[in-house]
C-alpha cells in the first residue's frame, strides 16, 4: 500500500525535496552541474528511500531530475515552472505549471545567483526585520508578505563563516512548520556545498515528516553528462489528466 501511495504521490514530493531552499557559494559563472541524490524520509514509522540524480543548466533555469529507485521518473522544469515528469515504465507525463514548480526555487539558482544570504526570501516578498550576532553566527529574522501571513509568522536564517546552516518557518503562533539544517559542507574548485540537508517538517496533530537528503559526485560544465540534459519524452506518451 505504501509503495501504491509513493507511486502516485512521491514524483511531486520528490521535486519539493529539490525545491527546498538550501544553498552554496560561487565565485566564477558555471553553465551546468550535477549530484547524485539520496532523499530518505519517516513520517508515523514508514520509510522510504529515493535515489537518483540531478542536473542542473543555467540557460533557462532547465532542472531534470532522474529518479531511479524506488521507481523510476524522469522531472523537468525550468523558470517558468512548466513541470512534466515522465514514468518509463507505463509510457505516461503529468504536466503541472506554477510558480511552486519553478527551478528558481532551486538551491541550484540561489547558489548560482548569489542569493545565498536571503536564501530566495526577498524575492518572495519577505521583509528583513531585524539581524542579530550570537558567537560566530549572524541570525537574521524576516516577515512574510500580506499574502502568507495565514501560514507564516516569520522566518529565520542562521549563517556561519558566511554558509547558511540552518532556516526555520514559524507558524502564526509562533511555532516551527519547518526547520531545515545544512552541513557536510564541502569545497568542490570555487563551490562550496552542503552534502547533508535534514529537513524537520511539522504537520498537523503533532505529526511530522523527516527528511534527509544527502548528496554526492559533484561534477561541473565539461564533466557533467548532458543526456538528461538533452532528455526530449516520447511524443506517444499518454498526458495524464
Amino acid at each position: 500500500m505504501l509503495m501504491k501511495q509513493f507511486r502516485k504521490q512521491y514524483p511531486y514530493v520528490l521535486l519539493g525535496f529539490l525545491l527546498i531552499s538550501y544553498s552554496f557559494i560561487a565565485f566564477k559563472p558555471i553553465e551546468k552541474l550535477s549530484l547524485n541524490i539520496t532523499a530518505r524520509s519517516l513520517q508515523s514509522g514508514k520509510s522510504i528511500t529515493a535515489k537518483g540524480e540531478v542536473y542542473y543548466q543555467v540557460s533557462g533555469g532547465l532542472m531534470v531530475t532522474h529518479f531511479t529507485s524506488p521507481v523510476e521518473n524522469i522531472s523537468i522544469t525550468n523558470a517558468n515552472g512548466e513541470l512534466r515528469i515522465y514514468d518509463p515504465k507505463s509510457n505516461t507525463v503529468m504536466q503541472k505549471q506554477a510558480s511552486d514548480f519553478s527551478s528558481e526555487n532551486s538551491f541550484f539558482y540561489f547558489f548560482l545567483s548569489n542569493k545565498t544570504q536571503d536564501m530566495g526570501l526577498a524575492a518572495a516578498g519577505y521583509k528583513l526585520k531585524y539581524t542579530r550576532f550570537e558567537d560566530k553566527m549572524v541570525i537574521t529574522t524576516w516577515l512574510p508578505p500580506e499574502y502568507l501571513k495565514s501560514e507564516f509568522s516569520k522566518a529565520e536564517i542562521v549563517h556561519e563563516n558566511y554558509k547558511p546552516i540552518f532556516m526555520a518557518f514559524y507558524n502564526p503562533k509562533g511555532k516551527p512548520a519547518i526547520k531545515v539544517f545544512y552541513s557536510g559542507y564541502q569545497n568542490v574548485g570555487d563551490i562550496s556545498i552542503p552534502l547533508t540537508v535534514t529537513e524537520f517538517q511539522y504537520l498537523a496533530k503533532g505529526d511530522s515528516v523527516i527528511t534527509k537528503r544527502t548528496y554526492g559526485n559533484l561534477k561541473t560544465d565539461a564533466e557533467v553528462d548532458i543526456k538528461y540534459l538533452n532528455y526530449k519524452i516520447p511524443a506517444n506518451a499518454k498526458v495524464l489528466k
